[in-house]
């Protein structure tokens, strides 16, 4: 599958072409599991919970984002103008959770792993 991508592409575009390939049950799938995940995490609180919390915000925030931009895709899609505002401010919300819950991800998995060397 990652053979037939351009080597050119970016991340995003990975993004997007992986969002369009994936189902609508996948993508529901992504959120409501990720979702989930965070909420268990959060009320147990395992050891490294933080960086099991933003590995699941990934997969919510992915699942919600390729969920609004396959309903605003194509543009004109959506007649109310209402519902199509709330789509693009919940896709650019999820860009920016998705982010910064990959960012957590990363220095989280490094502090645990930096932590080990140290201790």
């Amino acid at each position: 599958m990652v053979a037939a991508m351009p080597q050119d592409n970016s991340l995003g575009d990975a993004l997007v072409q992986h969002s369009r390939r994936a189902s609508i049950r996948r993508l529901t799938l992504d959120a409501t599991g990720g979702l989930l995940t965070v909420a268990l995490a959060a009320a147990w609180r395992p050891p490294g919970w933080i960086v099991l919390v933003s590995a699941a915000l990934c997969f919510a925030a992915f699942g919600a984002w390729a969920l609004a931009d396959r309903v605003l895709e194509p543009p004109g899609r959506v007649s109310n103008s209402a519902i199509a505002a709330s789509l693009v401010i919940l896709r650019t919300v999820a860009i920016a959770v998705g982010i910064a819950a990959f960012l957590i991800l990363v220095f989280g998995s490094l502090e645990i792993a930096m932590g080990t060397f140290i201790h």
